[in-house]
């Protein structure tokens, strides 16, 4: 046993300290403190005299590290070192435990380390600074490892990742950062400029769990580096770091971070390497280089993996604490009505909205610039809707224009898609036929594409209705298309994600997206007192949450992504369970709501990711200085990138906060009402695009590519619009009162 002796207190520059140097033999262990879950965590004093630590005495695994401190050496010529050290004293104060370790490299470098160590309720977090004397040639960087006990395998634990790993690596491309490859590899790593927030968790068996977060994201990167030139780069200008587990043969798996942080990278393409591509980066080593960095460590017990999602990003949430970038939202409103309705265009009597327009100054059309399409990423009915909507707000003549503009996009849908089962779920324009060009994927018989513009649509036939506007073509067109698609539901209560055009063979069987056509059915429900609707709707709601929701995550969003982890998908996911809800009342929607939300929050970037420090703003596509609050991972396949999906939800949050009285719904439904919009140009703030209200789809915040900040392609897409749009007129329309409040920064 080992042998716990009392201490003598000294007074050290005002301070009343304690201190144990690695020599001194009659104390092998000094308590930190207990966290909230009941475990203890101990310096630990190893045989050879130096210091470690241990976490343990609860329900959590064991956690241990004998040497706290990992430094990494990278010579000319890829000569690679691993140096690691536990700490030669520690020193205790009422803020916490100050540990002292040294690390000598040759003849000419000396690596001093300062670590303060502090415990506050369920979280350990750790301040290092590391100081260089001397000077040789190549890079070093640093780690924290906290070692898991070894009886835990790899397969017992399952990892979070926001944006990018939820549990289940099936779910997430075989080459992704979370993906099959790196799980079989057993390491998961993941740069923080990837991440909505420097988090990455572990959660065992047994329900407890262990969260590690940068609380302090600085993140700074240069072009170069940013674009993966070199595998490997030395320089003093990389502030980003890494999180992740691996576990190495049969060795313990290991929780950590590193600065700067190393990645792998699996290349896509069909005839790319089965191995992995390494990049690694370090500071010189190099007298007065600023190498510090604080990490924290959150304790939980007696949680599912969805409580984990939710109370690790919470937690996340508090400390990064967002800020809000106001927005004139009338304004905002006005701009891109203006914009939407300006980009309408009529062939031979037929309108729509064009699929793809570029934000640069060109007279040069899109390829598809004549698709013309429902649902996704087109929206037609929806912008549509939009205009609709501002017609009956604005009665002047620009609101008449929106309205004639509004109801002929409508008409020409539905007579292009006059047939059901569908052809397609959209058209060509110049033809009003089917798009025989290339791409005819994008326009097939879409579960989800049909069904949300359909929803949209009946939704906009209340609305005129109840203004004495009678369109019984659109409720008729919808009708039949529902009265088809119950009939294909099968036993399990899912809906095939896509069919053959004009036909009831399925193309894609997989049921993923059954959450699509849940709102549409519940509303024919109440539109036609048939029950028969709303009893489909229960038994599609049902699968989803059976086979994805119980287990914390939601598939197959993106029409383009199949079978891969999406923040659309828990967006619809909360809109399916929602209607459920609103229609019966029982607690369970209400309750699967709130953990669909759960999930699909932390998809929105919560801190804000500098641009490279030495990037030519006119040649970024996300300009230097905008924050990045508020932009969302769009698949776990595809971590780093980034667009604004997600603002569409803003009437979804703010319904979560009405039904529960939860405030942080009501922060989120806030961000996405404001911090979603920084790209847009407005008056003012036109940046480089060709003109007021446009807005490319997405960027790249990730390394690859052409480099942080830059996207990939610069086209406008509908739904750019009619989501932000919907953020602000749907809120309105869900309780006038709240879109005032927040409309006004409240």
């Amino acid at each position: 046993m080992r042998n716990i002796l009392t201490f003598v207190n000294k007074i050290i520059l005002g301070l009343a300290l304690t201190v144990w140097p690695a020599a001194a033999q009659q104390i092998d262990r000094v308590e930190l403190g207990h966290l909230a879950t009941g475990a203890t965590v101990s310096f630990v004093r190893a045989i050879g005299g130096e210091w470690g630590i241990e976490i343990s005495g609860s329900a959590a695994p064991r956690l241990i590290q004998q040497k706290p401190v990992q430094i990494e050496i990278m010579q000319p010529g890829n000569k690679h070192n691993e140096l690691a050290a536990g700490y030669k004293t520690i020193r205790t104060a009422s803020a916490g435990i100050d540990a002292v370790a040294e690390i000598a490299f040759g003849d000419s470098v000396v690596f001093h380390i300062e670590d303060h160590w502090k415990l506050t309720g369920a979280v350990i977090s750790l301040r290092r600074k590391i100081e260089v004397a001397g000077n040789a040639q190549g890079g070093f960087n640093s780690s924290v490892r906290l070692l898991v006990d070894p009886s835990v395998r790899w397969s017992d634990v399952n990892c979070l990742a926001p944006g990018a790993l939820y549990g289940d690596p099936t779910c997430n491309g075989e080459r992704s950062p979370g993906g099959t490859l790196n799980h079989a590899g057993r390491r998961f790593l993941m740069r923080e400029d990837i991440l909505p927030a420097p988090l990455f968790a572990l959660s065992f068996n047994n329900g407890s769990s262990v969260s590690l977060f940068d609380p302090s994201p600085r993140c700074e990167s240069t072009v170069e580096e940013t674009r993966l030139v070199h595998d490997v780069m030395v320089d003093a200008r990389f502030q980003f770091g890494a999180l992740g587990a691996c576990q190495e043969d049969t060795n313990s798996i290991e929780l950590g971070f590193q600065f700067p942080g190393a990645t792998n990278l699996y290349p896509f393409g069909p005839d790319a390497s089965a191995q992995p591509r390494w990049i690694r980066r370090f500071h010189p080593m190099a007298r007065g280089v600023a190498h510090n960095y604080e990490v924290c460590f959150r304790f939980g017990i007696d949680e599912s993996f969805r409580d984990l999602t939710r109370n690790a990003w919470r937690w996340a949430w508090s400390v990064l604490n967002p800020a809000i970038t106001p927005i004139d939202v009338e304004q905002m409103r006005r701009v891109l009505t203006d914009h939407l309705a300006a980009q309408a265009a009529t062939i031979d009597g037929r309108t729509a909205i064009p699929f793809a327009v570029a934000v640069f100054d060109t007279n040069q059309l899109q390829w598809n610039w004549t698709m013309a399409a429902m649902g996704f990423v087109s929206k037609n009915i929806e912008c549509a809707d939009q205009l609709l909507r501002e017609g009956d707000r604005d009665t002047t003549l620009r609101g008449q224009k929106m309205r004639r503009i509004g109801l002929n996009i409508i008409s020409s849908m539905i007579r292009a898609l006059s047939t059901i089962p569908l052809q397609a779920t959209g058209y060509d324009l110049a033809t009003g036929k089917p798009w025989t060009g290339e791409r005819q994927e994008w326009l097939a018989p879409w579960l989800r594409n049909a069904t949300e513009d359909m929803r949209v649509l009946l939704r906009a036939y209340r609305r005129e209705k109840s203004l004495g506007r009678e369109h019984p073509e659109w409720f008729n067109w919808i009708k039949a298309y529902t009265d088809w698609l119950i009939l294909q539901q099968r036993e399990d209560g899912s809906f095939p994600r896509r069919w053959k055009p004009g036909s009831n063979e399925v193309e894609e069987p997989t049921g993923t997206t059954s959450y699509s056509p849940v709102p549409l059915l519940v509303m024919m429900s109440e539109e036609t007192g048939d029950g028969k609707y709303k009893q489909s709707a229960i038994r599609a709601a049902d699968y989803i949450w059976d086979n994805y929701g119980v287990r914390g995550l939601y598939i197959g969003g993106a029409s383009d992504n199949p079978n891969i982890c999406d923040k659309e998908a828990g967006m619809l996911s909360i809109e399916a369970f929602l209607s459920l809800y609103d229609s019966t009342r029982e607690p369970k929607w209400l309750e699967r709501a709130k953990a669909a939300a759960d999930f699909t929050e932390t998809w929105i970037w919560i801190w804000n990711l500098p641009m490279p420090v030495d990037a030519d703003d006119a040649q970024l596509h996300w300009k230097k200085g905008v924050p990045t609050v508020g932009v969302q991972g769009i698949t776990a396949r595809v971590a780093g990138s980034v667009d604004e999906y997600l603002d569409w939800s803003v009437p979804s949050f703010a319904k979560l906060y009405l039904y529960t009285r939860d405030p942080h719904y009501l922060d989120v439904a806030r961000v996405l009402l404001h911090d979603t919009k920084s790209m847009v140009a407005l008056p003012g703030r036109q940046y480089d695009m060709k003109g007021i209200g446009w807005q490319q789809e997405g960027w790249r915040m990730g390394p690859g590519g052409r480099g942080r900040g830059i996207g990939g392609h610069r086209f406008w897409l509908p739904w750019v619009s009619a989501n932000h749009l919907y953020g602000i007129t749907g809120l309105e329309e869900l309780d006038p009162d709240l879109y005032r409040q927040l409309a006004e920064g409240d």
